[in-house]
């Protein structure tokens, strides 16, 4: 007991930054571990079955925290709430559903141009002026996708937008957080989110389930057109432990950005994108080549760039 007080005294020594700091990187270390487990079960199920079991369990989790804790998840505006939580549920959709295709660092990239997209719809909606940092961030982080991505300009497949979707969708949902969601609590949202893809999940596999025929001609994208399929005790107990791991990343994470200024931890973020590379090679042995580090360092560039430049405007 003494040793771990100890411990504890220490690391109250720690500027709060950094605390927060390591809290994000723990907490990314975590998913990107989480996000390659999906790989164990992500032939057995569609994305949609999978979203509707993980997210039931994550729910249950999270409400049992809430309970423990007494802590209200009621959304004060219901409306934006429920706006976001689609949003949200778009990316997390496309980034999942890229991970049949693509290793989880380099969907993991789609879903982290996101400060790019935000910077385009804030100029194009709230009118923002930019400067000249955040123009050659956006233009770097277009070299990174396409270097990344390396797409086919003969003929486009959807394939190969869906990484860009996510990206695009995490945008929507970060800026319509900011604006409409601040008095929310951190834990009703994340409920709130989890209820929607959830019951989307259930929704569409539903429909999938009653009409199995559409996937025969959608050989290519086939995890987004399976309805409910049986699974076994393996299945079940690998998606426990990975929502498990993202319940407990999430704590982290949030318990940081209730420590320190999102401006200033955002950037730790795009650890995951490093940690996802690594549980992929210690994991699945996969290797990335020069031109996917490339792309996806390219990317992190452009999205730490724009979130500095915009931190010192806002201040």
């Amino acid at each position: 007991m003494s040793l771990i007080s100890g411990l504890i005294i220490k690391s109250e020594q720690i500027p709060v930054s950094l605390r927060a700091g390591l809290l994000i990187l723990s907490g990314v270390f975590l998913l990107g571990l989480s996000d390659n487990l999906v790989l164990l079960i992500n032939d057995e199920t569609g994305i949609w079955q999978f979203h509707a079991i993980r997210s039931l369990i994550t729910s249950i989790l999270i409400f049992g925290i809430a309970v423990f804790f007494r802590h209200d998840v009621r959304p004060k505006n219901l409306l934006p709430v429920v706006i976001r939580s689609l949003l949200l549920s778009g990316a997390m959709i496309c980034y999942f559903g890229g991970l049949s295709f693509l290793s989880v660092a380099e969907a993991g990239a789609g879903l982290f141009l996101s400060p790019i997209f935000v910077l385009i719809f804030s100029v194009i909606i709230f009118k923002i002026r930019i400067g000249i940092f955040r123009i050659l961030a956006v233009l770097i982080g277009s070299l990174g996708v396409f270097i990344l991505l390396e797409p086919d300009l003969t003929e486009i497949h959807l394939l190969q937008i869906i990484p860009l979707l996510a990206g695009v969708f995490y945008a929507m949902a970060a800026l319509y957080t900011r604006h409409y969601c601040r008095e929310e609590s951190a834990l009703g949202l994340t409920l709130s989110y989890l209820i929607a893809i959830g019951v989307i999940g259930a929704f569409v596999a539903t429909i999938f389930w009653f009409i199995p025929s559409i996937h025969q001609h959608s050989s290519e994208m086939y995890i987004f057109f399976q309805g409910w399929k049986t699974v076994n005790i393996r299945f079940l107990i690998w998606i426990t432990f990975q929502a498990v791991l993202t319940v407990t990343a999430l704590a982290l994470i949030t318990r940081a950005y209730q420590m320190v200024d999102t401006s200033i931890l955002a950037v730790y973020e795009y650890g995951f994108l490093i940690f996802a590379a690594f549980w992929g090679w210690l994991l699945w042995s996969t290797v990335l080549g020069l031109s996917e580090i490339t792309g996806i360092f390219l990317i992190m560039a452009a999205g730490i760039i724009i979130i500095v430049r915009s931190a010192r405007t806002n201040s």
